[in-house]
């Protein structure tokens, strides 16, 4: 396969918000004689491709969750088998909605694809790929950062290094057994921002946030210590970054911080000095405007301050601006009908606010 790699250097423009103005409204979904699972803020849901159903694996009864977000009520649930030949394994990391028929699970050494009965049609073992093997001193595939794209028969994700601990882009070609590794330039200072403290025998490490998606051709991958945006043109088979220059932020992270502690209090008061600066979260598309959206954020002790910057399809920046109506990190999101929606727990209810963008007349 060949790779090339692009770099630009985007300017701000904040002319996108210039004519806008925000509006918030909340709404609850009805689980009806259900209990919708909501331990870990959504963090094993996805959108299907028409935007009117939300995916939520629940772990606690190993079910899919099939919720209708058109009419706000939980419509459907589909099981999945712990064991057996159609069993999901020991840990879910991550559920991915493929199409409307099929879902992946992936653990830490597999990714598998499922129809939405529960039927498994298809595993990957990353330790045919020579990987999963870091206890051994070989490289990781992180079973939370990948993306298995049955129709191209390929597994798109983030290889961490044993020695250098440095990430790359690994395109795993299922057929052949074979996979090609990208540099991944974004992605250098990581290691630079990692920590690990104690509790007890044990070591616990807490590394930066990082996103992997695919949209239509592109596998977009960003951090959160920078703004740089890197992708993967699937079609092309070439590799391109961005970078930007902010009007209302730092463009990445710039402290120096320890990154071993004894205990976990030092360690709590640290990563709290590194959330005080920005933090940038993962883009996402927004069908309605045919555009990408990012929050980024900084979290201090008595507030949070939430900045939306907007992207065109060849992710060239068109604005940027605070957003007020936001005061604290936002959880699993997504844009539905021109409208961005942040899960909310309400009561043990599944809620959203629905944040909105509207043109000043």
């Amino acid at each position: 396969m060949l790779i090339s790699c692009k770099e630009d250097i985007v300017k701000n423009s904040s002319g996108y918000f210039s004519n806008l103005q925000f509006s918030v409204d909340t709404v609850i979904i009805d689980p009806g004689d259900e209990i919708i699972f909501l331990k870990h803020q959504l963090l094993n849901s996805d959108m299907g491709k028409g935007e009117k159903y939300l995916y939520n694996f629940n772990v606690d009864d190993h079910t899919l969750e099939k919720i209708n977000l058109d009419e706000l009520r939980l419509e459907e649930k589909f099981p999945f088998e712990k064991e057996g030949p159609n069993g999901t394994g020991p840990g879910i990391g991550m559920m991915r909605f493929i199409d409307e028929s099929h879902v992946s699970i992936t653990g830490m050494y597999l990714s598998s694809l499922f129809s939405m009965e529960g039927e498994k049609l298809m595993t990957v073992y990353y330790e045919n790929f020579s990987l999963a093997e870091w206890h051994n001193g070989g490289d990781l595939l992180m079973g939370g950062s990948v993306l298995l794209d049955p129709d191209s028969k390929r597994l798109y994700g983030l290889i961490q290094g044993y020695e250098d601990k440095k990430f790359v882009l690994g395109v795993l070609h299922l057929e052949k057994y074979e996979t090609s590794r990208v540099e991944l330039k974004s992605f250098n200072k990581m290691p630079e921002y990692s920590f690990m403290h104690y509790i007890g025998k044990s070591t616990m490490h807490q590394t930066p946030k990082v996103g992997i998606e695919k949209f239509g051709r592109k596998v977009i991958l960003s951090n959160e210590i920078t703004s740089d945006l890197m992708w993967y043109d699937t079609a092309m088979d070439s590799f391109f970054m961005k970078s930007y220059t902010s009007q209302l932020t730092a463009n990445k992270k710039e402290k120096t911080y320890k990154k071993e502690h004894e205990t976990p209090q030092e360690y709590r008061v640290e990563y709290a000095r590194y959330k005080q600066e920005v933090n940038f979260m993962p883009p996402f598309w927004d069908r309605d405007g045919q555009l990408f959206l990012r929050f980024s954020y900084i979290e201090n002790e008595s507030r949070t301050d939430v900045y939306l910057t907007t992207y065109d399809e060849e992710l060239n920046q068109l604005g940027e601006t605070l957003v007020p109506h936001l005061t604290k990190k936002p959880t699993k999101h997504f844009a539905k009908d021109g409208k961005i929606w942040i899960y909310e727990n309400m009561k043990d209810e599944m809620g959203f606010v629905r944040l909105k963008m509207e043109k000043i007349k």
